[in-house]
């Protein structure tokens, strides 16, 4: 008879327990992230920008070297190098620094090109949400001489919020 209990206890104790689940008649999007404004100092022989949209970003050609500049969604610094420079994240050297809360990501490369070979130069920027990106290319030859230009590009790179406005500066 005590069997019997014992075993009339363990299966009722395995019932399924009913769950309810909520439905509502408006649909409810998760907050995003909002995108912070890039500020870096094109060069004063880019011009405006050839190419802008949102997935690309902007193309600028400049006296013989490309700036781009460009804005992907973070998490996944493998693909964001990848989609930049043609090149895996253990194929290339990368610095990593921290600005206040934004990690930086600086790199060089070589690449083939129609007439010589290219050298490129890349800076990410990630807040945790997004990617800001910032790249130049020119020819081996020219790559040298614009070295001092670039570092003051790349220098200029920074990030401010959504609120400032960069037209009165406030």
């Amino acid at each position: 008879k005590c069997w019997i209990i014992v075993i009339a206890l363990l299966l009722t104790g395995c019932g399924a327990q009913e769950t309810l689940e909520t439905i509502s008649d408006v649909y409810i999007q998760p907050v995003s992230a909002t995108i912070q404004q890039v500020i870096v100092d094109v060069p004063q022989d880019a011009g405006v920008a050839v190419l802008q949209n949102d997935d690309a970003g902007k193309l600028y050609l400049c006296d013989g070297y490309t700036v781009t500049v460009q804005t992907m969604e973070a998490g996944d610094l493998e693909k964001t190098l990848r989609t930049v420079t043609g090149y895996s994240k253990e194929e290339l050297r990368i610095l990593q620094t921290q600005q206040e809360n934004i990690k930086r990501y600086e790199c060089v490369w070589t690449a083939a090109g129609e007439a010589e070979p290219q050298v490129g130069r890349a800076c990410v920027l990630d807040d945790g949400d997004y990617h800001y990106v910032v790249t130049v290319m020119a020819g081996e030859s020219l790559a040298g001489e614009l070295s001092q230009t670039w570092q003051e590009l790349f220098d200029s790179f920074r990030l401010v919020g959504p609120e400032v406005d960069l037209n009165t500066g406030s």
